[in-house]
């Protein structure tokens, strides 16, 4: 079966800091995953998250708190060739962390799908 007839079949996960995740626990979603503390297990956590997230196959999408990416730049590089499951950077409450973000989502889109997409 392609990807596109079990698209239905993926589930989506998150992986930010409260802020973030309350508003996805409102909306339903079950597999949000809460990150706070120092830096050191910041960087511990999200490394363990996104890595298993990475590897489940009922998972479509991971929505990634942006201030996150830092963390897992080298695991997310190994999946960038892979169709599923498509990572998602958002930012979190404070703001985007890149400077122009709708540049930023043009190169993202273009690197998933690989054209550019004017918007």
């Amino acid at each position: 079966m392609s990807v596109r007839g079990k698209i239905r079949e993926y589930g989506i996960a998150v992986v930010g800091d409260e802020n973030l995740v309350l508003g996805f626990r409102l909306a339903g979603l079950s597999k949000v995953y809460e990150v706070s503390g120092s830096e050191d297990k910041v960087k511990k956590k999200v490394r363990k998250y996104v890595s298993e997230l990475l590897e489940d196959p009922k998972i479509g999408v991971i929505v990634l708190q942006d201030t996150f990416e830092k963390y897992v730049e080298d695991l997310l590089e190994a999946y960038r060739e892979k169709s599923v499951p498509v990572v998602v950077s958002i930012p979190s409450i404070k703001g985007p962390i890149h400077p122009d973000v709708k540049e930023y989502y043009k190169r993202y889109v273009k690197r998933i799908i690989g054209f550019t997409v004017e918007f």
